[in-house]
């Protein structure tokens, strides 16, 4: 009985959880020579092009090379992430202008094919939760 009011809610609870621990996995897998960034977070705030706030799950970024930034987005639901979330990231990226960008997909349960497609043509790190 319990467990039925409280399965719904699970995935609500464990988002949060599971963006600390992408960000966790940035950190364990950092290499200064490939993402040099100092400072790893999340970050919300207005964007004039659609007059909305915006959420990143994660940004990175040095406080010393203000040419090279980290963005991700975590999701943890019972269905693959799509192209549109990586589409989205890109768009909200463009917020900050950095000349080098690296992406990162983090999923409870995979990429669909075609976000697989646009990840390769970007060059987009894609993240199974099974994997970290």
């Amino acid at each position: 009985m319990a467990w039925q009011g409280i399965e719904p809610k699970l995935n609500n609870f464990l988002g949060p959880a599971f963006e600390k621990l992408s960000q966790d996995y940035l950190w364990e897998h950092y290499d200064i020579e490939k993402m040099p960034f100092t400072k790893l977070g999340n970050w919300w705030g207005p964007d004039s092009r659609t007059h909305r706030q915006v959420e990143l799950d994660i940004l990175g970024f040095s406080t010393e090379d203000s040419s090279f930034a980290v963005f991700g987005e975590c999701k943890w639901r019972n269905e693959k992430i799509s192209r549109q979330i990586l589409e989205k990231l890109i768009f909200n990226s463009a917020l900050f202008n950095y000349p080098k960008k690296e992406y990162y997909l983090f999923s409870k349960t995979g990429f669909t094919d075609e976000c697989q497609k646009l990840a390769k043509d970007v060059g987009c790190h894609l993240i199974v939760f099974e994997e970290m």
